[in-house]
Protein backbone atom coordinates (compact mmCIF):
# COMPACT_ATOMS: atom_id res chain seq x y z
CA UNK A 1 0.00 0.00 0.00
CA UNK A 2 1.49 3.39 -1.02
CA UNK A 3 1.36 6.50 1.59
CA UNK A 4 -0.66 8.91 0.93
CA UNK A 5 0.07 12.76 2.09
CA UNK A 6 -1.13 15.70 0.89
CA UNK A 7 1.12 17.66 -1.17
CA UNK A 8 3.88 20.12 0.06
CA UNK A 9 3.35 17.81 3.38
CA UNK A 10 5.82 15.44 4.56
CA UNK A 11 4.99 13.22 7.38
CA UNK A 12 6.66 12.98 10.40
CA UNK A 13 8.38 10.24 12.00
CA UNK A 14 6.54 10.57 15.32
CA UNK A 15 5.03 12.86 17.58
CA UNK A 16 7.18 15.83 19.24
CA UNK A 17 6.84 16.91 23.17
CA UNK A 18 4.53 20.01 23.25
CA UNK A 19 3.36 20.17 19.85
CA UNK A 20 0.08 21.08 18.99
CA UNK A 21 -1.68 20.02 16.12
CA UNK A 22 -4.99 21.68 14.55
CA UNK A 23 -7.20 20.17 12.02
CA UNK A 24 -10.18 21.66 10.46
CA UNK A 25 -11.75 20.71 7.15
CA UNK A 26 -11.48 22.67 4.34
CA UNK A 27 -14.09 21.82 1.19
CA UNK A 28 -16.88 21.89 3.76
CA UNK A 29 -15.86 25.53 5.04
CA UNK A 30 -15.53 26.84 1.72
CA UNK A 31 -18.35 25.26 0.20
CA UNK A 32 -20.38 26.77 3.65
CA UNK A 33 -19.25 30.34 2.70
CA UNK A 34 -20.38 30.18 -0.72
CA UNK A 35 -23.79 28.83 0.61
CA UNK A 36 -24.37 31.82 3.25
CA UNK A 37 -23.21 34.13 0.10
CA UNK A 38 -26.05 33.12 -2.00
CA UNK A 39 -28.59 32.80 0.90
CA UNK A 40 -27.71 36.41 1.52
CA UNK A 41 -27.86 37.67 -1.74
CA UNK A 42 -31.02 36.19 -2.33
CA UNK A 43 -32.43 37.30 0.51
CA UNK A 44 -31.02 41.03 0.23
CA UNK A 45 -32.33 40.89 -3.58
CA UNK A 46 -35.80 39.86 -2.35
CA UNK A 47 -35.93 42.27 0.29
CA UNK A 48 -35.17 45.34 -1.79
CA UNK A 49 -37.35 44.07 -4.56
CA UNK A 50 -40.66 43.52 -2.06
CA UNK A 51 -42.76 45.91 -2.40
CA UNK A 52 -46.25 46.46 -3.62
CA UNK A 53 -49.30 43.69 -1.80
CA UNK A 54 -50.06 40.23 -1.10
CA UNK A 55 -51.96 37.33 -2.58
CA UNK A 56 -54.47 38.08 -0.40
CA UNK A 57 -54.44 41.66 -0.49
CA UNK A 58 -52.20 42.46 2.34
CA UNK A 59 -50.36 45.34 2.23
CA UNK A 60 -46.11 44.86 1.89
CA UNK A 61 -44.63 47.52 4.54
CA UNK A 62 -40.87 48.64 5.30
CA UNK A 63 -40.47 46.23 8.16
CA UNK A 64 -41.71 43.29 5.52
CA UNK A 65 -38.60 44.07 3.89
CA UNK A 66 -35.99 44.19 6.77
CA UNK A 67 -37.54 40.50 7.83
CA UNK A 68 -36.78 39.27 4.89
CA UNK A 69 -33.49 40.41 5.12
CA UNK A 70 -33.17 39.04 8.52
CA UNK A 71 -33.78 35.56 7.70
CA UNK A 72 -31.55 35.65 5.19
CA UNK A 73 -29.10 36.75 7.83
CA UNK A 74 -30.04 33.97 10.43
CA UNK A 75 -29.77 31.08 7.45
CA UNK A 76 -26.05 32.44 6.62
CA UNK A 77 -25.11 32.28 9.75
CA UNK A 78 -26.72 28.90 10.30
CA UNK A 79 -24.59 28.06 6.87
CA UNK A 80 -21.16 28.85 8.47
CA UNK A 81 -21.33 26.58 11.41
CA UNK A 82 -18.85 24.35 9.68
CA UNK A 83 -16.22 27.21 10.61
CA UNK A 84 -16.59 26.05 14.07
CA UNK A 85 -14.93 22.37 13.64
CA UNK A 86 -11.97 21.85 15.18
CA UNK A 87 -9.85 19.36 16.11
CA UNK A 88 -6.86 19.95 18.39
CA UNK A 89 -4.74 17.52 19.93
CA UNK A 90 -1.14 16.77 21.20
CA UNK A 91 0.06 13.98 23.51
CA UNK A 92 -1.52 14.51 26.64
CA UNK A 93 -5.33 14.51 25.47
CA UNK A 94 -7.35 15.87 22.12
CA UNK A 95 -10.01 18.25 22.44
CA UNK A 96 -13.12 18.06 19.83
CA UNK A 97 -14.98 20.63 18.71
CA UNK A 98 -18.10 19.89 17.04
CA UNK A 99 -21.50 21.06 15.82
CA UNK A 100 -22.73 21.44 18.92
CA UNK A 101 -20.46 20.87 21.62
CA UNK A 102 -16.75 20.64 22.91
CA UNK A 103 -14.91 17.45 24.21
CA UNK A 104 -11.63 17.13 25.97
CA UNK A 105 -10.61 13.76 25.98
CA UNK A 106 -7.40 12.43 27.56
CA UNK A 107 -5.51 9.92 24.87
CA UNK A 108 -5.66 7.32 27.89
CA UNK A 109 -9.02 7.06 27.31
CA UNK A 110 -9.00 6.85 23.53
CA UNK A 111 -8.90 3.16 21.98
CA UNK A 112 -8.33 4.27 18.90
CA UNK A 113 -8.54 6.36 15.78
CA UNK A 114 -10.96 5.03 12.83
CA UNK A 115 -11.82 6.64 9.66
CA UNK A 116 -13.14 3.48 7.95
CA UNK A 117 -13.56 3.54 4.12
CA UNK A 118 -17.63 3.73 3.91
CA UNK A 119 -17.33 6.63 7.03
CA UNK A 120 -17.88 10.23 6.08
CA UNK A 121 -15.57 11.63 8.88
CA UNK A 122 -12.98 10.33 11.39
CA UNK A 123 -14.05 9.34 14.92
CA UNK A 124 -12.31 8.40 18.20
CA UNK A 125 -13.37 5.20 19.60
CA UNK A 126 -13.64 5.66 23.54
CA UNK A 127 -12.54 2.67 26.07
CA UNK A 128 -16.14 2.65 26.90
CA UNK A 129 -16.77 1.76 23.64
CA UNK A 130 -18.59 4.95 22.22
CA UNK A 131 -17.48 6.95 19.37
CA UNK A 132 -16.70 10.52 19.36
CA UNK A 133 -17.26 11.88 15.89
CA UNK A 134 -13.83 14.52 14.80
CA UNK A 135 -16.31 16.51 12.05
CA UNK A 136 -13.23 18.37 11.12
CA UNK A 137 -11.86 15.30 9.62
CA UNK A 138 -14.10 14.27 6.59
CA UNK A 139 -13.89 12.52 4.04
CA UNK A 140 -14.06 15.21 0.92
CA UNK A 141 -10.66 16.77 2.34
CA UNK A 142 -9.15 13.52 0.66
CA UNK A 143 -5.68 12.64 0.90
CA UNK A 144 -5.35 15.86 3.63
CA UNK A 145 -8.05 13.52 5.67
CA UNK A 146 -5.57 10.41 5.43
CA UNK A 147 -2.43 12.62 6.75
CA UNK A 148 -4.99 13.78 9.57
CA UNK A 149 -5.94 10.66 10.94
CA UNK A 150 -2.28 9.29 10.49
CA UNK A 151 -1.09 12.23 12.31
CA UNK A 152 -3.42 11.68 15.30
CA UNK A 153 -2.76 8.23 14.91
CA UNK A 154 0.79 9.14 16.07
CA UNK A 155 -0.28 11.26 18.57
CA UNK A 156 -2.47 8.80 20.07
CA UNK A 157 0.65 6.33 20.34
CA UNK A 158 3.00 8.68 21.82
CA UNK A 159 -0.25 9.84 24.57
CA UNK A 160 -0.79 5.87 25.12
CA UNK A 161 3.11 5.66 25.70
CA UNK A 162 3.85 8.40 27.51
CA UNK A 163 1.30 8.07 30.54
CA UNK A 164 2.03 3.86 30.28
CA UNK A 165 4.86 4.01 32.97
CA UNK A 166 2.03 5.74 35.52
CA UNK A 167 -1.30 4.83 34.79
CA UNK A 168 -1.70 0.80 34.48
CA UNK A 169 -5.44 1.34 33.57
CA UNK A 170 -3.82 3.37 30.17
CA UNK A 171 -1.73 0.56 29.38
CA UNK A 172 -3.95 -1.89 30.02
CA UNK A 173 -2.03 -3.89 32.38
CA UNK A 174 -4.83 -3.57 35.15
CA UNK A 175 -4.46 -5.80 38.38
CA UNK A 176 -6.11 -9.20 37.94
CA UNK A 177 -8.95 -8.06 40.22
CA UNK A 178 -10.15 -5.37 38.37
CA UNK A 179 -9.82 -7.41 34.43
Amino acid sequence: MRDIAPRGHQRRAEAQPGEVVVLRPRRVRWISLAAAAVILGINAFAGVTLSGTTSNGGTLFPADRWAVAGIGLFFAALALVPWRLRVEADTDHVRVRNLLGDHTVAWALVDRVRFDRTALWASLELADGEPLPLFAVQLIDGDAAVAAVRRLRELHAAGRAQHAGSDPAAAGELPPALN
